[in-house]
């Protein structure tokens, strides 16, 4: 699937292990860039549009439901795959609320990675 252009996925996530596994298993097909808690994943968004955001919602300071309001406030449209090791069904309803296209909980396979991933970008 080596698009010439390919598309683009900010990935938030406070621990350096998750940014890396994602960045593993998604950086052959896609132009990967990471954020390291919701702040600087806010400042990434203010630059470029990205087609995909894949956020954790629990970090400290700014959370990644503040992530995915922010990027729904810039557009109605983004596509936003929410992570976390906290699922409930609370949060789960919470981030559909806020706009989350796909919720994930941690530990999650590489196919319903990818399955999400997929499904989000093409919309």
């Amino acid at each position: 699937m080596h698009d010439t252009n390919p598309k683009s996925i900010l990935i938030v996530d406070d621990e350096e292990i998750i940014r890396e596994f994602l960045l593993e298993v998604l950086g052959e097909d896609y132009q990967i860039s990471v954020a390291c808690d919701g702040d600087e994943a806010i400042a990434r968004i203010k630059e470029r549009k990205f087609d995909l955001i894949i956020t954790d919602l629990k970090m400290p300071r700014v959370s990644g439901e503040e992530v995915v309001k922010f990027a729904r406030q810039i557009d109605p449209d983004y596509q936003v795959v929410v992570i976390s090791g906290y699922s409930t069904l609370f949060s789960v309803s919470e981030s559909a609320r806020s706009g989350a296209s796909a919720f994930l909980s941690k530990p999650f396979s590489i196919s319903d990675l990818m399955k999400a991933v997929t499904e989000c970008i093409e919309q």
